[in-house]
């Protein structure tokens, strides 16, 4: 059975991920001396203090965003094989799929994706010749 939808969602949501990946490694390589300059030169009213608050919670950002992008994704590419090599395995794939949304739920848009690919491995009822 073809399993065009559920390849197109996957992947839609594997590219927003990877994209998500890149923004979290930039934030974490970010130069702290750099940000602590441009955040003085805002003109806001921070202390010090503030400063590095902001710049770990950068950091803590980015870490959280790589970590469950990775994760997602590695569900997913299982997920796909699965779906790809044995046609007997789309209840398999489709929890699969749907755990990946659940870890990658607080990336809105990969997470509603990798949700709505898992339900339709699940729903959609294999055709018998």
């Amino acid at each position: 059975m073809k399993r065009t939808g559920e390849f197109v969602l996957s992947i839609i949501a594997g590219a927003i991920n990877l994209f998500l990946i890149v923004s979290g490694v930039r934030s974490v390589s970010a130069d702290p001396s750099v940000l602590r300059q441009q955040l003085s030169a805002a003109g806001t009213h921070l202390t010090a203090q503030d400063i590095n608050s902001v710049i770990q919670l950068l950091n803590t950002i980015g870490t959280l965003l790589i970590t469950l992008s990775i994760v997602s994704i590695l569900l997913a590419v299982i997920a796909l094989i699965l779906l790809k090599r044995n046609s007997d395995k789309p209840k398999l794939a489709g929890w699969l799929l749907i755990l990946a949304g659940v870890v990658s739920l607080i990336e809105i848009i990969p997470g509603i994706l990798y949700i709505i690919a898992g339900i339709m491995a699940l729903v959609r009822k294999p055709m018998f010749e």
